[in-house]
């Protein structure tokens, strides 16, 4: 009896194990045989386009170099005095002969009025005496009187005439002694500094404030020797500042210094870029972008296409509905597009979005072309 249960639970163990391997069997087939069908089915990758051109480019030598105002100024005083207004502040924009600091003008303004008084009272005394003078050439044509009281009131109306003219050049004294109490911007700029506060004394010659002028800047960068003959005075530079980033600024080789570094054989040069509504500040960072040489034309593509993975640099071009990988070498950038050289040619469609995940020979779907 215990045999044949034993034998019966055998059975059932072993019929159970065979139905679990089939089981298994039919997944791992279906499994394998759906593969090839998911794979078949994978949904073409969305991408959008950008045609290879051909333009003319200048081969370039990129420099750094920093932004430096094309004037400072330590504006100070002509006269000494106590400053009693400081009219403008640190980050104040100004203008050529607007008011930067008044000085105590209190004496001054007292001995003008003194000196305007004696100026009034001397033009009184002159026309009494020239109206004297009128009268003693008629009485001395009749004969009244003599020829000395003629010649006297003559030289009375001329010591006078000499005491104006010393009154008025006094009262044209203290009113340009009076403009100097007042401090004027010389030029268009920006105060950096203030050198004075009110209250305080400053002495002749003193410092009121630090004026910068912006209008223009200049670059001075380091260039290697065998650049040298090539650049010239008066050429255009491109100028690029990490500060205004997507911004292009057009500037000019003002000065080629001929006086290098004996042990790194480099020499300044000096760039002038104008800075219409002075939005480049001293102290930037520039890049700035020499053309050597003559145009020369060249195959371009949109600098999205581009894609570096270690060693590898390389673009997906779209050909028959898929991407076909293409392995290239860069050139000189110009503006959002960068020379490139490899298997293309003009009109060429390459890929500028989506192109992260696509591998070669992977169907894409255009949804997009940048040239339309």
């Amino acid at each position: 009896m215990r045999c044949r249960q034993w034998g019966a639970l055998h059975l059932k163990t072993g019929i159970a194990s065979l139905k679990n391997r089939v089981f298994v069997a039919v997944c791992f087939v279906l499994l394998f045989s759906a593969a090839p069908l998911y794979a078949q089915g994978r949904p073409p990758a969305n991408v959008v386009v950008s045609p290879v051109v051909t333009e003319n480019i200048r081969d370039e030598i990129l420099l750094i170099g920093t932004v430096e105002s094309w004037r400072v100024s330590r504006v100070a005083t002509e006269v000494s005095g106590r400053v009693t207004h400081l009219a403008v502040r640190r980050g104040a924009k100004v203008k050529k002969g607007d008011l930067l600091a008044k000085l105590d003008a209190s004496t001054l303004l007292l001995q003008l009025k003194e000196s305007k008084s004696k100026q009034n009272a001397a033009i009184a005394r002159l026309e009494k005496a020239k109206d004297n003078l009128n009268r003693s050439e008629g009485l001395v044509k009749e004969g009244l009187i003599s020829t000395r009281v003629y010649q006297d009131a003559k030289l009375t109306v001329e010591e006078l005439q000499q005491t104006l003219a010393v009154n008025e050049a006094e009262r044209l004294q203290i009113e340009d002694a009076l403009k100097k109490k007042q401090v004027f911007a010389p030029f268009d700029g920006i105060v950096t500094q203030e050198l004075t506060e009110e209250g305080q004394w400053v002495e002749m010659g003193g410092s009121i404030v630090q004026l910068v002028d912006l209008s223009k800047v200049r670059i001075l960068v380091e260039m290697p020797e065998k650049y040298i003959p090539i650049v010239k005075v008066g050429g255009n530079v491109s100028v690029r500042l990490d500060a205004l980033p997507g911004e292009t600024f057009s500037g000019k080789v003002h000065t080629l210094i001929p006086a290098g570094d004996p042990a790194s054989r480099l020499f300044p040069v000096e760039v002038h870029v104008d800075n219409k509504g002075m939005r480049i500040s001293d102290g930037m960072l520039a890049r700035v972008a020499f053309g050597l040489g003559a145009d020369r034309p060249a195959l371009l593509v949109d600098k999205d296409a581009v894609i570096r993975k270690g060693n590898e640099t390389f673009v997906f071009v779209a050909q028959d509905g898929k991407a076909a990988k293409k392995t290239v070498s860069l050139g000189q950038a110009k503006g959002l597009r960068i020379e490139i050289s490899g298997d293309l040619k003009t009109g060429d469609s390459v890929v500028i979005r989506g192109n992260e995940r696509l591998n070669d020979g992977r169907e894409i779907q255009i949804v997009s072309n940048a040239s339309d």
